[in-house]
């Protein structure tokens, strides 16, 4: 049986996740982003991560969301400037790609047993900050250094591109 926390917190994430999406203005699609993550915290917490949780509202809804509204209010667009909406021929074709490439990922989950089956018993100290970091600095320690080579770098083009245009 499923739990019935988790099953209303993922429809509200996937609820929340389809707004999001389906927004034309974009200060209500941040703020149904916003009730997406917070919702996917929720999950972290129901599988006994609380550090996980933390982490995710602290960086995602705190820095990632911040920022992605300080965008959206320093380009102020207006309503002309948004563009046209899509017909509903464009709406129909990309919601069935949607669905047809979900169904494809979804299929082998769904006909493999194995894989359907019920997931195995987590560690006792799954989600802590011991097990993160174990599995962050032992195991994954190259793609952690280098997702921060990768934000050093980012922002050194951010730099060079502001630069250029103070001096245009």
């Amino acid at each position: 049986m499923t739990d019935p926390v988790f099953l209303i917190t993922s429809l509200v994430a996937v609820g929340s996740a389809v707004a999001a999406v389906t927004r034309r203005n974009p200060v209500y699609a941040a703020v149904w982003l916003l009730i997406c993550f917070l919702s996917f915290a929720v999950i972290l917490l129901q599988m006994a991560a609380p550090f996980l949780a933390a982490i995710h509202v602290l960086v995602y809804t705190g820095a990632i969301l911040v920022l992605f509204v300080f965008v959206i209010m320093l380009l102020n667009l207006k309503d002309d400037e948004l563009g046209e909406e899509y017909g509903t021929g464009v709406w129909a074709a990309a919601s069935a790609l949607s669905l047809g490439l979900f169904g494809l990922m979804a299929w082998p989950i769904l006909a493999d047993p194995k894989l359907s089956a019920p997931l195995p018993e987590l560690p006792a100290d799954f989600g802590s900050v011991e097990a993160v970091g174990r599995v962050l600095f032992v195991e994954y320690g190259l793609p952690f250094e280098l997702v921060s080579l990768l934000i050093v770098v980012a922002m050194f083009g951010a730099m060079v591109l502001a630069k250029k245009r103070l001096w245009a």
